[in-house]
C-alpha cells in the first residue's frame, strides 16, 4: 500500500494495473475496523428511510386530499379505507430516494446478498440445557441407589402439556406413522442416528446431514445399500441415506440424508463464552464438548461423578 501524498488514498499498483480503475485499499486490523467499514459500503448504495415526522406529516396530507377528492360517503367503508391506504402507501414511496446502486440490482434482478456457503441453525443452549438435567437426573438416581440410567422415551404431545422442561428446546411438531403428531427437534435426531454415524459429533451431524420424509426412491436406495453386492451404475452416484434407530418417533417415516457439500453450522442462542474466565469456564467445556465429542447420552461426555 502506497500513500505519496496527503489527498491520495491508499493504493495497491498491482490491484489498480489489473482493474485499470481509481480504488482505495485499506487493511483490516480488528472487528471493530471490518464492522465499521460494512457499514460504510451500506451506508453508502442506500438512502435512509424518511424521518418519522416527514411521514407523519406526508400522511396527513395525504389523508386531507383524500378527503377532499373523495367526499361521496356513500362508498363502502372497507373501498374507502382500501383508497385511503394506497394513497398513502404512493405519498410515502413518491418521497422515498434509492440510490442508483440500489436501483441497479433491482433491474439487473441481482440477489440481495450473496455467501459462498449454506447454513444451518443448532439451538445450542437447549441442548446443553437438556444435558445439565440429564446430568442432574443421573446423580439423582445415583444417590437414591441406582447407577442404571433408564433409556430416554418421547411421548406423544399431550403428555408434554403439564412438563415445563419442554420449554428449555426448540421442538418441532411433525407427522410420524399413521399420521402422528410427534415432537422432535435436532438433538432427538442426532441421538438416535443410524449406529454407523456413530464417530459423528454434533458439529459434523448438522453440517453434514438433514433429514427428510422417507419415499418410494428413498427405499429403492436403502435396499441397494442394504445388499452385499452392489452393482456399478452410471452417472452420478446418489446421496448417502441412513435410517434411524427405532427409538425415534420418526423411524418408520423419516431418514437422514447426507448434503454434497456440507453445509456451515450456526449457533443460536447465547455465544460460548471465553475459558478464561473463571465464572464462565463450566459453560464453555460444556459447549465445547457438547459440539465436538460424539454422544448419544450424557455418560458419553461425563460421568456421574464429574461436572
Amino acid at each position: 500500500m502506497k500513500r505519496n501524498h496527503e489527498w491520495i488514498n491508499n493504493f495497491n499498483e498491482w490491484i489498480m494495473s489489473a482493474c485499470r480503475s481509481n480504488m482505495d485499499i485499506k487493511f483490516v486490523w480488528s472487528g471493530s475496523d471490518a464492522k465499521a467499514l460494512a457499514y460504510y459500503v451500506t451506508d453508502y448504495v442506500t438512502k435512509s428511510s424518511l424521518s418519522f415526522h416527514d411521514s407523519l406529516a406526508l400522511m396527513i396530507k395525504a389523508t386531507k386530499d383524500f378527503d377532499k377528492k373523495q367526499s361521496d360517503s356513500s362508498d363502502n367503508i372497507h373501498e374507502r379505507s382500501r383508497r385511503l391506504l394506497l394513497k398513502m402507501h404512493n405519498t410515502l414511496a413518491s418521497q422515498q430516494e434509492l440510490s442508483g446502486v440500489q436501483v441497479a440490482s433491482y433491474i439487473l434482478n441481482f440477489p440481495d446478498h450473496y455467501t459462498t456457503h449454506e447454513f444451518q441453525k443448532i439451538y445450542l443452549i437447549g441442548i446443553e440445557n437438556h444435558l445439565e438435567k440429564c446430568l442432574q437426573d443421573a446423580k439423582t438416581q445415583q444417590e437414591n441407589g441406582s447407577n442404571m440410567i433408564e433409556n430416554q422415551t418421547y411421548a406423544q404431545i399431550h403428555e408434554f402439556e403439564d412438563d415445563l422442561d419442554v420449554l428449555n428446546e426448540h421442538f418441532l411438531i411433525e407427522s410420524a406413522e399413521n399420521n402422528k403428531m410427534v415432537f422432535v427437534n435436532s438433538r432427538i435426531d442426532y441421538q438416535h442416528r443410524d449406529n454407523t454415524l456413530n464417530n459423528y459429533c454434533l458439529y459434523d451431524f448438522t453440517s453434514w446431514f438433514r433429514k427428510k420424509k422417507i419415499d418410494e426412491n428413498d427405499k429403492r436406495i436403502l435396499a441397494k445399500t442394504n445388499e452385499e453386492t452392489t452393482s456399478i451404475s452410471r452417472g452420478r452416484p446418489s446421496n448417502e441415506r441412513y435410517k434411524f434407530l427405532p427409538q425415534h418417533p420418526q423411524h418408520f417415516s423419516h431418514i437422514l440424508m447426507k448434503w454434497t457439500k456440507p453445509r456451515v453450522p450456526v449457533l443460536i442462542g447465547p455465544m460460548i463464552p471465553r475459558r478464561e474466565r473463571d465464572e464462565t469456564k463450566e459453560r464453555y467445556y460444556r459447549a465445547i464438548l457438547t459440539l465436538f465429542v460424539p454422544w448419544r447420552t450424557i455418560t458419553d461426555l461425563c460421568d456421574v461423578t464429574e461436572t
